[in-house]
């Protein structure tokens, strides 16, 4: 067994470089956000963008295909028909959100750039930016476009995977709300753990910064996906429901935050074999690459679980805890 590997150290400066990756970098992102806020708010038709305002036209899924609609008591269901989602299309809410997140990114930013330099701080954001926004979309375009044409090990139709249901801001089809709060959250996770665990190998510290983000999410995503607040919506079709969150959702967060530890913290190596820019480079490919990676191995995942629960008898979806 490895020993305890040996603590991140700040990147050195490099002044030119730098300026120049952080104008590509977040030119790029610049981009990326502009274009896609572009599209989910006034080209809705071309990525199917659900209604806020009339959810009677959801499809794949449809509002009887969620898991929010089992939950609804009748009186919340005919608010819901009639009011659709809360304040889904108020602007203030939508933009004290993205600013309040943009403001707490902006201090962990300032944390990681003092600790470990403007380049570091830079790949982490970006890349976690990236990382997630990325792995988000698939998620929920997959489920926006093929939702309803498998069944689960179960048997059960798969009616669609998720979607957030505002923001004022997007990247791709996720709210930057959602992509800088996985960072701020990513960038905390990996720095508690390091700080309470510095003996640990790099890939102990990269577990315990995985659990401590999916230990997050455990009690975040039922108190947001709740009928009160609604900030994004599950379609029904897995087969098991964690305080009425899928199970691989929770598997999803472990995944990300453990990797993206690693990547990042390989970064002082890879630059010291292939220079600031060819670790910049491989960094980045390694994010593209691990976001569809990910995915696969989630699928993987859902494929074998539920043939072992079918095997066994279980014939419909399990609620932990009953009657959530």
């Amino acid at each position: 067994m490895s020993g305890p590997a040996e603590p991140i150290q700040p990147a050195v400066a490099r002044p030119s470089y730098d300026k120049k990756f952080g104008m590509v970098a977040y030119g790029l992102l610049f981009l990326a956000i502009l274009s896609s806020t572009y599209l989910h708010h006034f080209q809705p038709q071309v990525l199917r963008v659900p209604s806020n305002t009339d959810v009677s036209t959801w499809k794949h899924p449809a509002l009887q295909q969620t898991i929010l609609w089992d939950g609804l008591t009748e009186e919340g269901k005919t608010t819901l028909l009639s009011k659709g989602v809360p304040l889904g299309d108020s602007i203030p809410a939508l933009v004290f959100g993205d600013l309040f997140t943009i403001f707490l990114g902006w201090i962990c930013f300032l944390h990681a750039r003092r600790h470990y330099g403007f380049w570091m701080a830079s790949c982490f954001l970006v890349g976690s930016f990236v990382f997630t926004g990325l792995e988000e979309s698939l998620w929920i375009l997959s489920g926006r476009f093929f939702g309803g044409m498998i069944n689960n090990p179960l048997g059960e139709p798969v009616f669609g995977s998720y979607w957030f249901t505002r923001g004022g801001l997007w990247f791709l089809e996720t709210p930057i709300v959602a992509c800088l709060g996985w960072f701020f959250i990513a960038y905390s996770c990996v720095l508690t753990a390091g700080k309470a665990f510095p003996r640990m190998n790099l890939w102990g510290r990269a577990t315990v910064g995985g659990l401590i983000a999916m230990t997050i999410d455990l009690w975040m995503d039922p108190i947001q996906t709740s009928p009160e607040i609604m900030a994004w919506v599950w379609g029904k079709g897995d087969f098991l429901l964690l305080f009425g969150i899928p199970h691989y959702n929770f598997i999803g967060w472990f995944l990300l935050i453990f990797l993206f530890a690693i990547f990042w913290e390989k970064l002082p190596g890879m630059e010291a074999g292939r220079g600031r820019h060819g670790a910049t480079v491989r960094f980045f490919l390694i994010i593209l690459i691990a976001a569809f990676a990910v995915l696969f191995l989630i699928w993987c995942w859902l494929y074998v679980f539920g043939a072992v629960l079918a095997g066994i008898g279980i014939e419909s979806t399990i609620h932990v805890p009953k009657g959530w």
